[in-house]
């Protein structure tokens, strides 16, 4: 099923997906495999959709008849780039749609799938967690599960939990929503990474080139700015004695991506400022902690998506990395990768992403794709 074969492009690295079902490879099926999609973000679940189509044979569906597909099936999909085999899903088939047309032989297969994190929502739980930070609970839970906890977040002070919901649920109300939490594998290792973007990285990797000549690997480049998005973050918590009111402001303090800020300091305005709920408890270190990521989330203004050509680009572009851009004028330099939905399918490898950053100008770090659109 090799993508470089089908496009006839031996000389880029191939694209080639691997899917295995029940612990073992699919490949009886590829020819029926119409497309695969996997859609990433840096906040929940990854999904899969797979698509087959299928031929009538003695009155029969052989694929639809596979003992492997039943629901909560282990799914995994594997892409390979030239003798490399990078995890890109591991998950479970969540729902199967079989459709049949009225008149001829050909119908169609869709599995649904999720990451391994659906195990998590299947059993609603009813206990008590006493006194316990978020991040033992969020390792505990876990725990139960394979999953291991990759974080950059400090410990909080010790709080109690009366969990009336599933693990995921739970999960989902402990990291919040101003914080990133997805599943990647890590060396063999299923790890929820948790914790603010990892903006301060390094652009690593290959080059998202616009308008490049020959070395052209993105095909849509699209920019939006959103201004109406508060600069700075003010919380505050009730006074444990007296009643002086306790305010902080959080301004981000993560380092620009480009040359500019992409804030309004200098719009001749009042300062641009929002006020953000207290949350659970009453503690003063965690409001500001929270705060902080607001302000930080609320910075990253500028927007960019596009079309990648898989095939082309030669490596995973994954949700929660920094990227660099080239041949996009204002546009170039880093950027930080927010969503992506990877597509393969019989003729090609699309990868549709979403980018943030909090530059209003960035900063040439390359000039290949100068070079390459004169040759």
């Amino acid at each position: 099923m090799s993508l470089a074969a089908m496009l006839g492009l031996e000389t880029r690295d191939p694209g080639e997906c691997i899917i295995k079902i029940g612990g073992s490879e699919f490949s009886k099926f590829y020819a029926n495999l119409q497309k695969t999609e996997v859609r990433l973000t840096r906040k929940g679940s990854a999904q899969a959709i797979l698509t087959f189509v299928m031929v009538r044979h003695n009155g029969r569906y052989e694929l639809a008849e596979d003992p492997r597909i039943r629901s909560w099936a282990p799914i995994e999909i594997i892409v390979v780039f030239g003798t490399s085999e990078e995890p890109f899903f591991n998950g479970y088939i969540q729902q199967i749609s079989t459709s049949v047309p009225e008149q001829g032989q050909v119908a169609t297969l869709t599995l649904i799938c999720q990451d391994k994190l659906a195990a998590m929502d299947r059993n609603q739980r009813n206990l008590p967690w006493e006194e316990q930070t978020n991040i033992d609970i969020i390792s505990a839970l876990l725990a139960n599960y394979d999953l291991t906890l990759n974080t950059d977040l400090p410990p909080s002070p010790p709080m109690s939990y009366h969990q009336n919901q599933t693990d995921y649920r739970f999960l989902r109300m402990l990291v919040g929503q101003n914080y990133e939490w997805y599943l990647r594998n890590n060396v063999g290792v299923e790890q929820l990474f948790f914790g603010p973007p990892r903006t301060t990285a390094e652009a690593s990797g290959k080059t998202i080139l616009v308008n490049a000549g020959k070395d052209t690997n993105c095909t849509e480049f699209n920019i939006s700015f959103d201004g109406y998005s508060p600069d700075r973050i003010r919380v505050s918590t009730a006074p444990l004695s007296g009643d002086q009111i306790s305010i902080a402001e959080q301004n981000p303090v993560t380092q620009l991506m480009g040359t500019r800020p992409a804030d309004s300091a200098d719009s001749g305005l009042e300062e641009f400022a929002w006020n953000q709920p207290p949350g659970n408890g009453n503690d003063q270190q965690s409001a500001e902690a929270s705060a902080l990521a607001n302000a930080e989330e609320n910075a990253l203004k500028l927007k960019a998506n596009g079309k990648l050509i898989g095939t082309v680009f030669g490596q995973l572009l994954l949700p929660g990395s920094m990227v660099e851009v080239g041949g996009a004028g204002d546009n170039n330099g880093k950027w930080y990768v927010d969503s992506t939905t990877h597509v393969f399918d019989s003729t090609n490898y699309i990868v549709n992403f979403q980018l943030i950053r909090n530059s209003a100008v960035g900063e040439e770090q390359s000039d290949e794709h100068i070079l390459s659109g004169i040759l």
